[in-house]
């Protein structure tokens, strides 16, 4: 994993271009005591390219979220991004609609046409949540993934991403380096069963620290489109 250092110079310095002090501006503008709570941001400091590039930097190295190799670039629009979170919770590990971690359309596509076999209704789309979290490395204690959240990022438009695969050493004890028990920290039985049904090839992840939050919307599970935004 790249230092805090390295990803940051990166990440300030696309987020530095003109384009994309509108949004700088009006996070600063609709900034909420809880936001700043969640990124650790001073209530009397504005938030700039740097505090924003620091603030991503630092969040994946710490959660050791992606392996090597991550780039650092520029998704431009029409593109669709899709989350798992936890819709309506209010705990204070919920995973929000609008979280730093995204995946591809392409990745929700797939996953949805491989659950085809499933029985129709709840089963398949039981099937397909499951896999969502496999494939992405993600533990019931961190997400519940009973929602789904589209980002549109519209023809014209463009956001800074952080793009690489998940990391096995993210939902394992400090102290582990590798999948499983082995070499560190003995694994409990609830984790030890979690990891059981995890992917053995995790899927690429977007981290994405500034968008425009009306690009985002609810994929609920009553439009016919559903897992997809229509």
């Amino acid at each position: 994993m790249p230092s805090v250092n390295f990803i940051q110079f990166q990440l300030e310095e696309l987020l530095s271009s003109g384009y994309y002090s509108s949004m700088i501006y009006n996070l600063n503008q609709f900034r909420t005591p809880s936001f700043d709570k969640r990124t650790k941001q001073r209530e009397d400091s504005p938030y700039t390219a740097a505090s924003i590039a620091r603030q991503a930097a630092k969040a994946i190295v710490d959660s050791r979220a992606l392996v090597d190799p991550i780039e650092v670039g520029e998704l431009a629009g029409p593109t669709k991004l899709y989350r798992a979170h936890d819709g309506s919770s209010t705990s204070r590990t919920s995973a929000g609609t609008l979280g730093r971690f995204w995946v591809s359309s392409k990745l929700i596509e797939n996953i949805w046409a491989s659950t085809e076999g499933a029985a129709a209704g709840r089963t398949r789309r039981s099937q397909f949540k499951h896999l969502v979290r496999s494939c992405n490395l993600v533990l019931f204690e961190w997400n519940a993934m009973t929602h789904l959240a589209c980002m549109h990022i519209p023809d014209g438009c463009r956001a800074v991403v952080v793009m690489g695969k998940g990391n096995w050493g993210a939902v394992l004890p400090r102290g582990n380096e590798g999948r499983g028990s082995a070499g560190g920290t003995t694994v409990d039985k609830s984790l030890s069963r979690q990891l059981s049904r995890m992917s053995t090839e995790p899927t690429t992840q977007y981290v994405v620290p500034l968008f425009n939050p009306n690009w985002v919307r609810p994929v609920t599970e009553n439009e016919s489109s559903w897992p997809l935004a229509s």
